[in-house]
């Protein structure tokens, strides 16, 4: 009869553990049973982290009073190390007799008989079960018996796989979560606003996701972490010293690099506090690492668009100056030049002085239109450009031509490099100065193309380029500078006559 009643209340046991698919309630439900099948005073379940140590320690029979005076939680040394490292159960009569024993610390109950039996999940030790003082009819401790450790044992195999799907459960729903956070942190990243703001929205959510103390993105490889982070998957460690990632003293650290496709995009941090004897944050690495795909993408696109937004705003600035130099700059010259070519025609001396007043205010006009368009086609703050640099020369050139080139520039200029623009600035200068010193022409024009490569050309209407002129000019240092990037440089007659110099270079792609 006494047989049946505890199979009965074994398979009560069994169904209850059943019938919960959250972890701490399958824990509570397997002491209170275990206690109660084997009429233990206390009982205890250790979970062993994924990294060593116990994670977890949920107890029965010590009110939290005195739990509160015995101090921290164990850290997994003595009879229950021993256990959390032996695939079988343990029954002991007198628990300070065990070779692992290290006592009990200050205000701890007095506890002699012992019975620990692992608790297996899939295969895995998830933890062990843990029972004390074993209790008679009149409240005396007695030991446990072959009968107490066998049902015991099964208790822990039913926990097990109760256990398991637990654990299952809560991954999927670890899962899912992360699922809803690259959602929504996709949706941050490429909806518009302002990137500091989304980045605070992806931080928040990472640290909400993971229950992490401090999350941060970081462009370069943090420190302590470089070797982890070569590689593609996510890591969880343990370092000494986390200050530089936003918590003072030993943490854990989940590293996440961020690529996209083979692309170094940014990396990722979650931190924990991780004092002594803690088994560091429970983190399923898979859904991890299927969010930094996510999000690697996510911060692809948002650097794309931004991009975009900057080359939109670049190209309306050369628009803007393009027209500028193009209609105003060019017709402000023209009435000058007519306004004092009228001033020498002229016999009053007072309307003369006028009209040279007004050739003043011209050019004074010119000189403010032009100071606009070098700061619309500056880049980064800088008061110079390629647009700056090549109208600058084109204007020098006036007085050795006795005109003024015509200027036409296609593309934004903002985007060739200043090492490539040193070199189009000097194959503007030489080109004018060899139409200046050779050509005999009337007229000029400088064309920069700028697109996937730099096209500059240069072309007049004059006598043409003398055969001996490339052997003594600059015209070779110009097809070096062509060909030590990649180009190309040609000087050819024109059909209507002149000459026509093209210098093309191609442009980086990043």
């Amino acid at each position: 009869m006494e047989r049946d009643d505890s199979l009965e209340e074994l398979m009560g046991a069994v169904v209850s553990l059943s019938s919960s698919l959250d972890t701490t309630t399958v824990l509570e439900r397997l002491i209170e049973a275990g206690c109660h099948l084997t009429g233990a005073r206390y009982g205890a379940l250790g979970v062993v982290g994924e990294h060593g140590g116990l994670d977890e320690f949920v107890h029965r029979g010590i009110s939290e009073a005195v739990a509160a005076r015995i101090g921290p939680l164990p850290t997994g040394r003595g009879v229950l190390g021993h256990l959390s490292t032996s695939p079988h159960a343990i029954r002991l009569n007198e628990i300070s007799n065990h070779p692992a024993s290290v006592g009990f610390p200050k205000h701890h109950p007095p506890m002699h008989t012992f019975l620990g039996v692992p608790v297996r999940a899939r295969g895995e030790v998830f933890g062990n079960l843990y029972l004390t003082e074993k209790l008679d009819a009149d409240g005396e401790s007695i030991p446990f018996t072959a009968r107490d450790e066998q049902l015991a044992t099964a208790l822990a195999a039913a926990a097990g796989v109760a256990v398991g799907h637990a654990r299952a459960y809560r991954r999927a729903r670890e899962h899912e979560l992360w699922l809803e956070a690259a959602a929504a942190c996709s949706e941050a990243l490429t909806s518009g606003i302002p990137r500091t703001e989304a980045l605070a929205i992806v931080r928040a959510r990472v640290a909400a996701v993971a229950e992490a103390s401090a999350v941060m993105l970081h462009d370069d490889l943090p420190p302590g972490l470089e070797d982890e982070l070569l590689g593609h998957a996510p890591v969880l460690r343990r370092l000494a010293d986390g200050i530089d990632l936003g918590l003072a003293g030993p943490v854990w650290v989940l590293a996440v690099p961020l690529r996209s496709a083979e692309r170094w995009v940014a990396a990722l941090t979650a931190c924990w506090p991780g004092p002594e004897g803690d088994a560091g944050p429970q983190v399923d690495l898979p859904s991890v690492a299927g969010f930094a795909e996510q999000l690697a993408l996510s911060l692809d696109v948002s650097e794309a668009q931004a991009d975009r937004a900057r080359l939109a705003v670049l190209e309306e600035r050369e628009r803007i100056a393009r027209d500028l130099h193009d209609m105003v700059i060019q017709r402000l010259f023209a009435i000058g030049l007519d306004v004092q070519g009228a001033a020498q025609d002229v016999d009053r001396p007072d309307v003369a002085r006028r009209l040279g007043g007004a050739v003043d205010d011209l050019d004074e006009t010119i000189k403010d239109v032009r100071t606009t368009i070098f700061r619309l086609g500056a880049r980064g703050g800088a008061t110079t450009g390629l647009r700056h640099s090549v109208d600058a020369e084109v204007v020098r050139s006036r007085q050795a031509l006795g005109f003024l080139p015509r200027l036409r520039i296609e593309g934004v200029t903002a985007t060739v490099p200043d090492n490539v623009s040193a070199d189009a600035v000097a194959v503007v200068r030489e080109a004018l100065a060899n139409m200046a010193r050779h050509a005999r022409a009337r007229e000029g024009v400088v064309r920069l193309f700028i697109g996937a490569d730099l096209l500059i050309e240069v072309q007049d209407d004059g006598v043409g380029v003398p055969p001996h002129v490339s052997r003594r000019s600059g015209l070779a240092n110009l097809e070096e500078r062509a060909r030590r990037r990649g180009g190309s440089m040609t000087v050819e007659p024109v059909d209507d006559g002149g000459t026509l110099l093209t210098w093309t270079v191609p442009l980086p792609t990043s």
